[in-house]
């Protein structure tokens, strides 16, 4: 008779216990936001530097006043508004940082800081300041140093600008910087000290523009440098062929090719001596491509062989003259994609071994043309820019320091893919860049040497 009693009072237990979970599951804390997907804030970022996520606490003044201050930076900087409890320690906000970069670097943005805001928690980290982990520090210092959000991010902006162009000491100085007119546009500075601060932006300005110039003119001496030694190599080649011209059986048809072969070693010494800038030197490494060629001829003619295709030149080495068929190619630690190679280079990659690369001096080592900078863009799209339009050239270069060059948001990449090694090995708090384990794409850092992507509360963690 006395088991009912129990039994109900069991169930009631039960039911009661069953509710609070119900509640428990219900709460702000177990309900903490999803992971949003990096590939949809990047697709955002195309349209907006500042991506607003569901369930945003930033009101759209604060939003707009953020995105003001983000698009008048120096460097590329992007930033990703989230509910509160979306990343909820400096690991969890790593990985997403992680995955944005690569995704950045897939849209042609290699070089780049991003700036995760989780509620009023800052985190970040980048690709484009050199000093390893130091995103992380600006991150800290802009939220001890400001009460509120907004003034926060106007201050991170000023800060990473100044870590961006080498000025680490300027970065990480004690005290707000966002009134100081930097990154963030503001002029509040300059109007309360006009005269002072007019005559100091004079100042770095001619200082930003000579250093400018001299950076120009370094580049453009290393890469004149590189299309003198091809032009050089080019008139060799065709003094070596001059007596097998003479003697050849063909000697209507090869003079043709041999006639168009002199036109272009003289197109292209000439318009070199008239260089002023870089990217003039495309028209001379498109008359030394359509004089290859040309020379690919008369070597074929003289020796009774069927002409060659008109192709691509050999991407390992432009030298080498027209490529012969596609090789799959993968640089260091990069993914595989087809390039065209000359028959030696082919055998060799297909064999195991190196291609016989054309290096470059950059900062007194030699390095593979492709992995020189964005200086040697012109280099490359003279020589196969007119095969294919940017295809050809994203699709091969896509990962290297010329890959950005060559592309943006909204442009693609073409085939291939980004470099999925780079992405596998990725940590996100071990330090890897956004590459992930390998080297740095667009010289940069990486994501804050061993997990320190910031973490500060603006205000001291409460509300503003």
């Amino acid at each position: 008779m006395t088991t009912h009693p129990v039994r109900r009072a069991t169930a009631t237990v039960v039911a009661m216990l069953a509710a609070l979970l119900t509640l428990l599951a219900l709460s702000p804390a177990a309900r903490a936001a999803a992971p949003p997907d990096p590939n949809a804030i990047v697709s955002a970022w195309k349209a907006s530097p500042v991506y607003a996520g569901p369930g945003v606490s930033l009101s759209s003044s604060q939003l707009s006043d953020i995105r003001d201050a983000v698009k008048g930076a120096n460097s590329k900087i992007y930033v990703a508004a989230l509910a509160d409890g979306t990343v909820t320690d400096s690991a969890s906000a790593g990985h997403l940082i992680t995955a944005l970069g690569q995704a950045l670097s897939q849209q042609g943005r290699p070089r780049a800081t991003v700036a995760i805001l989780d509620g009023n928690t800052l985190f970040a980290g980048s690709s484009a300041i050199r000093k390893t982990g130091l995103a992380g520090q600006l991150a800290n210092a802009a939220t001890s140093n400001n009460k509120d959000v907004v003034t926060g991010m106007k201050d991170f902006v000023e800060r990473v600008d100044k870590a961006v162009s080498g000025d680490t000491k300027g970065a990480l100085k004690s005290g707000s910087a966002a009134s100081s007119g930097g990154g963030g546009g503001v002029l509040i500075g300059i109007l309360v000290l006009a005269l002072v601060g007019g005559l100091g932006i004079f100042w770095y300005s001619r200082k930003k523009k000579r250093d400018r110039e001299a950076q120009e003119a370094r580049e453009l001496a290393a890469v004149k440098q590189t299309v003198e030694e091809d032009v050089t190599k080019f008139g060799e080649e065709i003094t070596a062929l001059d007596l097998d011209v003479k003697v050849s059986d063909n000697q209507a048809q090869t003079q043709t090719d041999w006639q168009q072969a002199l036109d272009a070693y003289e197109r292209a010494k000439n318009e070199l001596a008239a260089v002023k800038r870089t990217d003039e030197l495309r028209g001379v490494t498109t008359a030394l491509e359509e004089g290859r060629y040309a020379l690919a001829c008369v070597k074929a003619r003289v020796n009774n062989e069927a002409l060659p295709e008109r192709r691509a030149p050999c991407f390992f080495n432009p030298q080498h003259g027209p490529s012969v068929r596609d090789v799959l190619w993968a640089p260091p630690n990069g993914a595989p994609r087809d390039v065209p190679a000359c028959a030696a280079d082919a055998q060799r990659v297909e064999q195991g071994f190196d291609p016989h690369m054309r290096e470059v001096m950059v900062d007194g080592q030699r390095r593979p043309y492709w992995d020189a900078g964005p200086a040697y863009a012109p280099y490359a799209s003279g020589y196969y820019g007119g095969f294919g339009g940017g295809d050809l050239m994203t699709g091969m270069l896509i990962g290297t320091m010329l890959g950005s060059s060559f592309g943006g948001f909204g442009h693609g990449w073409g085939g291939g893919g980004y470099d999925a090694g780079y992405a596998a090995g990725a940590e996100s708090a071990g330090g890897g860049d956004w590459g992930g384990g390998g080297g740095d794409f667009g010289g940069g850092g990486d994501w804050g040497g061993g997990g320190d992507f910031g973490g500060g509360d603006f205000g001291g963690g409460g509300d503003w």
